[in-house]
């Protein structure tokens, strides 16, 4: 992987991911050239709880796990996520520290994209730009019924 030419990601594995449902082809293409290909190897930290983000990331393969500390500090884990999924998305839109620690359980591609390549998109394709916040809204959605259904069930 040279540094002048780094990889993209591929324009099929785009079109296949939620985060980026519903954009037109300039916009896809638009956003490949943003972002940036990571790669993790089996236990590698990505990210922790609690340390400033500035990127969230779509897994094109591998397999992490978010983790969280409970009240006495111990790492709970709470979701894996797989090819297609993405996480680090909250850090984009509010400014917090980061709610999770992600851990690498299967050696991972990731691509990553940043708060600088979202406010990018929001100047170069306002649509574009919607729609990404508007996909991102509706995992934030799906992720929050899922912990209220949890939530329901350890509360009986």
């Amino acid at each position: 992987m040279s540094a002048n030419n780094p990889p993209t990601a591929p324009a099929d594995f785009l079109q296949s991911v939620a985060l980026f449902g519903g954009l037109e082809t300039d916009a896809l293409r638009r956003i490949q050239g943003m972002l940036t290909e990571e790669r993790f190897p089996l236990g590698a930290v990505i990210c922790n709880e609690g340390e400033r983000g500035r990127a969230m990331y779509v897994l094109q393969s591998g397999e992490v796990e978010v983790r969280r500390a409970n009240s006495t500090g111990e790492q709970v884990p709470i979701v894996r996520l797989g090819a297609g999924e993405f996480f680090g998305e909250m850090t984009l839109i509010e400014i917090q520290p980061r709610s999770a620690t992600v851990i690498v359980t299967e050696p991972a591609v990731l691509y990553s994209m940043t708060n600088l390549h979202l406010y990018q998109l929001y100047r170069e394709d306002l649509s574009a730009y919607i729609l990404v916040l508007q996909n991102i809204a509706r995992q934030l959605s799906r992720r929050l019924r899922k912990a209220d259904s949890r939530l329901s069930e350890l509360l009986r």
